[in-house]
């Protein structure tokens, strides 16, 4: 590693780890930067769910972000595990998400009838007693049902840490640091100064630090305005046997994992930095999954998580070139659905940072959709 790398990365979650995966496998020097250690966030307690289409319509700027992420995952698949020695526990699984009151119907419906028309794979409309025939532990409150086949699956934590893994063997170095500010030369951005004062140089950055991106808006002069959105999970030694398919229902899920554990969630609490699990999500998320499934009041609480998502205000990543920063680029605001997005926002990232065209339509996800200069 030279004294000045070409890139540095701020942040070591799923997108920062990627992002270096990617720009080393095309020969850049990289060091990411990190305060903590890798995935010791939301990557790390995420669901790790890859529930690719379900939710977006037609004519949605993260369509095409989402549709290249599924290809992306099925990719890394293939070869990530023998570069990194990680084995991340990457898999296919039904999913079937739930309605239980007339206005998610309507809402699944309407979802039903787009992915009819555009989804590459099995999409089944269930009613009341089929959706019963599927999983006859549903609870009475479930009404209806839209099973799809191309969901998946990663252990999250696992899944960063392959990110990095491989990016390492392939040269990328890390600093485990506190950037607190830039430094600039003839008005561009030329360095990132660490909490000890030292000054790391380099060619191109990119700030991928999460939640965290708030302290950007002062670095770079611009606004960046994603916050976190703290989401908590549990996991659950149930009885009897496991979930034959994923299920989800308005903001929640429940499915279980290859560690045995059925995994369960989730809440959206606007509660600032705070990452400690409560009383009041493990109430919230109980409560819930017991109106689906109602067998789980016997279950055992195994573990208890929290994290912080990052969301922009209109809950679209963010991901693009900074505003008057040239060689600065953001990669944020993935909200729920970081550890599925996040490689393929990498990709793009490291294509920026390489002066490619996108091979991904990510225009409507540009952080100039904000107020930009302050």
């Amino acid at each position: 590693m030279p004294d000045s790398p070409d890139v540095v990365i701020v942040g070591g979650g799923v997108v920062g780890c990627a992002t270096a995966y990617f720009l080393t496998r095309d020969g850049y020097s990289v060091m990411l930067i990190e305060r903590d250690s890798v995935a010791s966030h939301a990557s790390g307690f995420a669901y790790g769910g890859l529930s690719p289409i379900v939710g977006i319509i037609e004519g949605d700027p993260i369509l095409p972000l989402s549709e290249a992420s599924e290809a992306i995952h099925a990719e890394l698949a293939e070869r990530l595990p023998a570069e990194s020695g990680v084995e991340y526990e990457y898999r296919r699984k039904t999913s079937l998400t739930l309605a239980t009151t007339p206005a998610q119907v309507d809402d699944l419906r309407e979802a039903h009838d787009w992915l009819k028309q555009h989804y590459k794979g099995v999409v089944q409309w269930h009613d009341e007693a089929s959706v019963h025939a599927l999983e006859p532990r549903v609870g009475p409150s479930v009404s209806a049902g839209l099973l799809t086949d191309r969901s998946g699956e990663v252990e999250p934590y696992k899944f960063t840490l392959a990110l990095w893994q491989a990016a390492e063997r392939a040269g990328a170095v890390m600093r485990n640091a506190e950037v607190t500010g830039v430094t600039r030369t003839a008005g561009n951005i030329s360095g990132v100064v660490l909490s000890s004062g030292e000054v790391i140089e380099a060619g191109a950055f990119v700030l991928a630090a999460g939640p965290w991106m708030g302290k950007a808006t002062e670095w770079l002069g611009i606004d960046m305005p994603i916050s976190p959105l703290k989401g908590q999970i549990l996991r659950l030694k149930a009885p009897g046997d496991p979930l034959a398919v994923s299920l989800s229902w308005s903001h929640n899920y429940a499915t279980t994992k290859p560690d045995g554990l059925l995994w369960c969630g989730t809440t959206e609490e606007r509660v600032g930095f705070d990452e400690t699990p409560t009383p009041y999500g493990r109430d919230t998320i109980m409560s819930s999954v017991v109106e689906i499934l109602p067998y789980l009041a016997d279950a055992e609480l195994v573990h208890h998580t929290a994290c912080l998502r990052p969301v922009a205000p209109d809950g679209l990543p963010m991901v693009g070139p900074a505003p008057n920063n040239a060689g600065v680029f953001i990669a944020s605001g993935t909200g729920r659905k970081g550890i599925f997005l996040g490689p393929a926002m990498a990709k793009v990232a490291a294509e920026m940072v390489a002066g490619k065209t996108p091979s991904v339509d990510v225009s409507g996800l540009s952080p100039n959709r904000f107020s930009g200069v302050r």
